[in-house]
């Protein structure tokens, strides 16, 4: 083998070792109590290695440091054997991204063999999630990732290379002065276009024209005042309104998911009237508050949109009408820019249903919650008491209350759970949401039989390999008085769902073609119910449809209970109208008031009513003796659509029908058109 060939095989052998510690570091840094900032480190053979890995890299020695808060910090290498050249080069801090989320490494001096080396401007990442690091030099980046972050605000300048390899000849050791820096810089600012567009301010580096400005720092949560000043223009003045807004430049990256209160807007001196406004980013980089702009006609539904109070209900892109902008002298703008907050808690109910918690608004005798106050990555500690100790487990979940939306895509590792002060044993969970607002990781939950498949569940771990709903034993909640949950909070960004798979001609001729079927379905209070024909654990194929032909409940000791109706269910062979309904039985729906789920389900796969070939119209339900009420929503998440009436799991269902929980005897009826089937 040539020698050149050998380089070549030690590089890739090397690579795979470094991806392939990857799930190893990031188990280890979970436990982790401390971050441990170090070099990683590769000279240009491989033949000089450090990764913080566990493994012993002969003739290196590191000089790690702990990191326990923001700080001034040096970390350094040598070698018994000088070092040639420079393959890779970074500086790592493990368990960066959970113990200090969103901080900023900032690299003072570099030295190598005792002398300072010139050095350029590098960014903070993370390729984990877990880790922090700023690449020193790396060959295999080629742009900046999209959690890239710089101390000063600014990342257009940094690079992943920032120093000459050239200087790493004959290497006997390498040291790294660094801070760890809490808050990041930014710069908040009016954007702003009158109505001749003659009288500008963008923060772009260039002139307008005399307009003075005041641009505030910004350097975390608090109160801040920005501002323009037209009088010292050649006009004067501003005249009318084209657009304005309130910009973070680089707010998305500096201060992830905070939100823009105004306070105040002046112009002229004078406060003038203004609506609700909503934070967003056109750009996922710059953060903003839109004062008038006639270029959105409503709130747009990305996920960067977000209120302080929590709702952007009401919220415009215009909040101060136009009449005001008649004559600008000046404008100022007091704000306030607030930090996102969560809550987190235990969800549970006993296996009789008597002792339960939800956090929905409801008191629960005898129960005591301490939850917490969630602001970002972090540790976590939540729990319930209960005055008479719970017995059994009916279900119990760690829950977020509106994660999805706080902190979309960030991740639960669950460290320790206590059930009356004694650590239990917790298998691998999983985190997930069942309608894109909570997040949550499932403790005890029997009616998940298999993992879902949603672009929601995910592990911090990167895999859900091995992963369940269930993660303590039934018999460790025999006689429940306390539950405490410590749990992790880690980073993450939401998933991006891909298109649709165009289906072939052959796929829609089929889908065309085929005879189907539609099957009446609904979940009340607690949960009396029929799951969809497909369900795994309660589905039509299920012990010969014994649960699927009736409607199911549960008892204080939570056997299923037959609570009989009839249902009618409807072969879908055509084109046409189609019913199906369910008269309850003698019991009715017991004590339940309302229901949970109310739907139709079919066997139509949902790429042919996504795409258009198969088509669910004219939806209709009738309680009872009611009046007809319309609906329109068709559910295509799961593999077969369904028509949703009621679903409280799924935030785009709809959740205005009025109705009374029909007595015995009486009957509930969905109708709907098809349409798209061959003739």
């Amino acid at each position: 083998m040539s020698k050149m060939a050998t380089k070549l095989v030690a590089l890739l052998m090397a690579l795979i070792m470094v991806l392939g510690m990857v799930p190893a570091m990031a188990e280890e840094t979970a436990a982790a109590e401390a971050a441990t900032a170090y070099i990683m480190y590769a000279n240009a053979d491989w033949s000089a290695q450090y990764w913080y890995d566990g493994n012993e890299y002969a003739g290196v020695t590191p000089a790690t440091v702990d990191v326990t808060a923001a700080g001034d910090y040096t970390v350094g290498l040598t070698f018994e054997n000088p070092s040639n050249g420079l393959a890779f080069m970074a500086l790592g801090l493990k368990n960066g991204e959970k113990l200090f989320p969103k901080h900023y490494l900032k690299i003072n001096a570099i030295r190598v063999n005792g002398a300072d080396i010139a050095y350029d401007k590098g960014y903070t990442s993370s390729d984990d999630q877990i880790e922090t690091r700023m690449n020193i030099y790396n060959e295999w980046v080629s742009e900046l990732p999209a959690d890239a972050r710089s101390f000063d605000g600014n990342v257009e300048d940094a690079n992943w290379i920032i120093v000459d390899k050239a200087a790493f000849e004959g290497v006997t050791s390498v040291e790294i002065d660094f801070s760890l820096l809490e808050k990041g810089i930014d710069t908040a600012y009016i954007m702003f276009a009158d109505a001749t567009w003659e009288r500008q301010y963008w923060l772009d580096g260039n002139e307008y024209g005399g307009v003075t400005v005041k641009n505030a720092t910004i350097t975390g949560a608090g109160d801040y005042s920005v501002g323009l000043d037209f009088t010292t223009t050649e006009y004067g003045k501003a005249a009318g309104i084209a657009f304005a807004a309130l910009g973070i430049k680089k707010g998305e990256n500096t201060f992830p998911g905070m939100m823009i209160k105004i306070n105040d807007i002046r112009i002229n001196g004078e406060s003038v009237e203004v609506q609700k406004g909503y934070t967003s980013s056109d750009d996922q980089i710059e953060t903003r508050m839109n004062i008038y702009n006639e270029w959105v006609p409503e709130v747009p539904t990305d996920a960067t949109v977000r209120s302080w109070d929590g709702t952007t209900e009401g919220a415009s892109a215009i909040i101060v009408a136009k009449e005001a902008f008649a004559e600008v002298k000046t404008i100022d703008i007091d704000f306030t820019l607030v930090p996102v907050t969560d809550t987190a808690y235990i969800m549970f109910a006993d296996s009789a249903w008597a002792v339960q918690y939800w956090l929905d608004g409801n008191e629960y005798a005898g129960v005591t919650a301490t939850n917490a106050t969630v602001e970002g990555p972090g540790t976590y500690t939540v729990g319930l008491n209960f005055e008479t100790p719970a017995t059994g487990v009916a279900f119990a979940a760690l829950g977020i209350k509106t994660g999805e939306k706080t902190f979309g895509g960030h991740l639960i590792n669950i460290k320790e759970v206590k059930i009356n002060g004694e650590a239990v044993e917790v298998a691998k969970g999983y985190t997930s949401s069942d309608d894109q607002i909570e997040t949550r990781m499932n403790i005890y939950n029997e009616w998940v039989t298999e993992l879902p498949t949603d672009l929601s569940v995910r592990s911090w771990d990167g895999t859900t390999e091995g992963a369940a709903p269930i993660i303590i034993a039934k018999e460790a909640f025999a006689e429940v008085k306390s539950i405490e949950i410590t749990f992790d909070y880690i980073y993450g960004e939401p998933a991006v769902a891909e298109g649709p798979v165009p289906m072939t001609e052959d796929e829609i001729a089929a889908a065309k073609a085929a005879d189907y079927n539609a099957y009446f379905g609904f979940q009340t209070e607690n949960y009396i119910f029929r799951n969809t024909w497909d369900d795994a654990s309660y589905g039509k194929d299920v012990e010969d449809g014994l649960y699927f032909g009736r409607m199911t409940g549960w008892d204080a000791d939570n056997n299923a209970v037959d609570y009989g109706g009839t249902y009618t269910d409807a072969a879908v062979t055509a084109n046409g109208t189609y019913t199906v309904s369910l008269t309850c039985g003698d019991m009715a729906y017991g004590p339940d008031t309302f229901f949970r789920m109310l739907y139709v389900s079919t066997d139509i796969p949902s790429a042919a009513v996504e795409q258009g070939v198969v088509t669910l119209s004219d939806i209709t339900v009738k309680f009872g003796e009611g009046k007809t009420q319309a609906g329109s929503y068709v559910n295509t998440s799961g593999d077969y659509a369904r028509i949703a009436l009621i679903d409280e799991y799924d935030s785009k269902a709809p959740t205005d029908l009025a109705y009374t929980m029909p007595a015995a005897g009486e009957t509930i009826t969905i109708s709907f058109t098809v349409s798209g089937l061959a003739d």
